[in-house]
């Protein structure tokens, strides 16, 4: 599959090192549709990668059974007793709210003989406004899962902040995901908040005591909400001391054509590019993603879907950059 990677998305060292971390995953990785970020603003042809693990799956098993083997205490014994524990036990946290979970891995950061454990974000087990609604409708159970799935001690303060913002926030929009970078250097609980009226933004972040001008932020609100969904989505990371000064805003297509919809993302990305978000050739790359190949592999024949998801916005202090969220969907193929 690596034909399928563009050269300035993903090539050279960076596609090894992303290598390395997928072949450390069984092949069933891939009944569940698997993801890749490009930071756009970036030279290096790298990206972080994720799978689903949906507890009881066959990919779910094998992190079990990893963390069975592991050593006690680790991050990832962590997460086997936690997909073990949600697979069984029908009082646990995804059980009772029909949940998944997504694993991200910081490739870019990756070791091969000490691999860094993989973000950890819980989402809806359907699309739902119910569903989402539901999985955060308890911060302080939501916070003390994503400790337990993450093998981090409890911090009363961040679990504060965290239910402070959520209050917050659930005013005007809805918590669809939330998540630990346990690997990252900065401890904090990410809420990616939809659903949320542009006009209250300046107000919303005055709320949320964000250390960021929200100036800004409406800059690039008003440079892209013509080609995007409307509302915003906010990915916010909540620590100890509160909100980080770096703010996602993640941009979806108002209407897909087509599973892959080449055409609706070419606006956009030339958007991003002639605000200099964007590298032009890392644009030309993410104008070539989405679309469907045959591919042949040692068991058969698969059709590979390629997708973009979402485009990210990423405000921090004075700089503004772009990450593309994209996909792949792989089914056998019939004929």
């Amino acid at each position: 599959m690596k034909r399928l990677f563009p050269p300035a998305l993903l090539g050279g060292a960076g596609l090894e090192r992303l290598v390395a971390v997928a072949e450390r995953l069984p092949l069933c990785a891939i009944d569940h549709p698997f993801g890749f970020e490009f930071a756009l603003r970036d030279e290096a042809a790298d990206s972080d990668f994720c799978v689903i693990a949906a507890p009881g799956s066959p990919l779910a098993a094998h992190y079990v059974r990893a963390g069975a083997e592991a050593p006690s205490g680790s991050a990832a014994a962590a997460l086997g007793a936690c997909l073990a524990r949600n697979a069984r036990d029908p009082a646990s946290f995804l059980a009772r709210r029909g949940g998944s979970i997504i694993l991200e891995y910081d490739v870019p950061a990756h070791r091969r003989e000490e691999p860094p454990p993989p973000g950890i974000f819980f989402v809806p087990g359907g699309a739902s406004i119910d569903a989402a609604r539901k999985l955060l409708d308890d911060p302080a159970d939501a916070v003390a899962a994503l400790w337990a799935a993450a093998g981090l001690h409890a911090d009363p303060a961040e679990l504060r902040q965290v239910e402070r913002v959520h209050e917050v926030v659930s005013d005007a929009g809805l918590v669809v995901q939330a998540g630990v970078l346990a690997g990252r250097p900065q401890r904090a609980v990410r809420l990616v908040v939809h659903r949320i009226d542009p006009a209250e933004l300046p107000s919303l972040l005055d709320r949320l005591r964000w250390p960021g001008s929200a100036a800004t932020v409406l800059s690039v609100t008003a440079a892209t909400n013509d080609l995007t969904l409307p509302g915003a989505v906010l990915s916010l990371d909540v620590s100890a001391s509160g909100v980080s000064p770096r703010l996602g805003l993640e941009l979806f297509r108002p209407v897909q054509r087509s599973p892959v919809d080449r055409t609706g993302w070419r606006l956009l990305i030339e958007r991003l590019t002639d605000r200099e978000w964007c590298l032009p050739a890392k644009a030309e790359g993410l104008r070539a993603w989405p679309r469907t190949e045959r591919v042949l592999g040692p068991h058969g024949a698969y059709r590979v879907y390629q997708y973009i998801n979402h485009i990210k916005i990423v405000v921090d202090q004075d700089r503004i950059a772009a990450k593309a969220y994209v996909a792949m969907v792989v089914r056998r193929f019939d004929g």
